[in-house]
């Protein structure tokens, strides 16, 4: 934690958020005389990183009950969740993790055996589907970002390590929260080892393809291109990446953001970052709508994908045994015990149909969206 310099944003009245903070300082280039030397180090990195995937999940959904169950404790004293999620202390442990978490345990695995190439990497914030980056950049330009900060969502946030390969400059980006399985390097010329498109995923429904790129505005930003393609399709979204300098309110801003999002998910990956099994579902206001959907790999390449209502994982005891067989086969995919899993779905389902908690995270959620609207 020291590591990343981590600290609390001011929180301005009407803001449904903190407000996002830098370091003063750039982080120093890891300067590096061959290209085939980089080679090697991203060989090294991705090695760490691909079994990172493996080891570790994404989750939302721990993080989403413990926030109910310390809302439910202050509940008598206080309905308001705003009040709540004000003051509620984030919680960071290398059980749970989500964007913000992932991204510090790769730093922390390089640094058990190759300090002086974790010194060099630092976390950056990320502004998630904005509407048009050329414009986004330059109003974070011209306002200089901490001013920009009252509009600003960061909803996500990865690893940057800025890098001289023989004389040219570059930066090379880790996001193990999206499941990236290798080491992207975004070079100022574009050039060779300049890493340019790539696939992500390749399901039989869809097809993820990512780019990183520079921005064409400033070299302190980097646009990620996302091109999804279904039925023939293709559907472009593009993220902003702040390099410049570290960001030091990922826990402050971009967790606490996440807690009230109305998106949650528990998943496993494999080494090369594809998501083999796992649990999400999104948070609507109904209790009688609330569903999960439940998948996992199977026989023959095959994967198994269904929806149940919440209701039915109320009491442990009482779930249907077609139910007990997906919670079987899906609890060693997530290298947890039944009863484990059970437990989860119980609280999951204690806090999705608690109408009032739902109610004021999803109002939480709006104001968030509605502040950095013109993004």
């Amino acid at each position: 934690m020291a590591k990343f310099d981590q600290t609390n944003g001011a929180w301005p009245i009407d803001s449904p958020l903190p407000l996002p903070k830098w370091s003063t300082k750039p982080a120093k280039p890891y300067v590096i005389d061959k290209v085939w030397q980089y080679e090697d180090l991203v060989g090294l990195i991705e090695t760490k990183l691909q079994r990172m995937l493996e080891e570790t999940h994404y989750n939302t959904v721990n993080n989403f009950v413990d926030f109910h169950k310390a809302y439910r404790v202050a509940h008598s004293a206080n309905p308001d969740l705003k009040t709540h999620f004000q003051n509620y202390a984030i919680p960071i442990n290398r059980r749970h993790h989500m964007c913000v978490s992932l991204a510090m345990e790769i730093v922390s695995r390089l640094a058990e055996h190759h300090p002086h190439i974790a010194e060099h990497f630092y976390l950056v914030s990320c502004e998630e589907a904005v509407e048009e980056s050329e414009a986004y950049v330059r109003h974070c330009e011209e306002k200089d970002i901490e001013h920009a900060g009252p509009s600003l969502e960061k909803e996500h946030a990865l690893i940057a390590m800025r890098i001289v390969v023989a004389g040219r400059e570059g930066v090379l980006i880790l996001d193990p929260g999206y499941h990236v399985a290798r080491a992207v390097t975004v070079m100022k010329d574009q050039c060779y080892p300049h890493t340019g498109w790539f696939t992500q995923s390749n399901e039989p429904h869809c097809k993820r393809e990512y780019c990183y790129v520079l921005s064409h505005h400033s070299a302190d930003y980097i646009t990620w291109t996302e091109r999804a393609t279904r039925a023939g399709k293709q559907q472009y979204e593009v993220s902003v990446i702040y390099i410049e300098k570290p960001y030091r309110t990922a826990i402050d801003v971009t967790v606490r953001r996440n807690l009230v999002y109305n998106f949650r998910s528990l998943l496993s990956r494999d080494a090369k970052g594809r998501v083999c099994a796992g649990l999400y579902f999104p948070v609507v206001l109904n209790p009688a709508d609330a569903q999960v959907t439940l998948f996992y790999d199977s026989v023959n390449d095959t994967q198994v994908k269904q929806k149940f209502k919440f209701s039915f994982f109320k009491d442990p005891q009482k779930i249907p045994e077609n139910l007990i067989i997906h919670l079987e086969n899906l609890a060693p995919q997530l290298r947890m015990k039944v009863c484990e899993l059970k437990t989860l779905m119980r609280d999951l389902a204690d806090s999705v149909q608690d109408i009032d908690f739902v109610r004021q995270v999803l109002e939480i959620n709006n104001h968030v969206t509605e502040m950095s609207a013109d993004n």
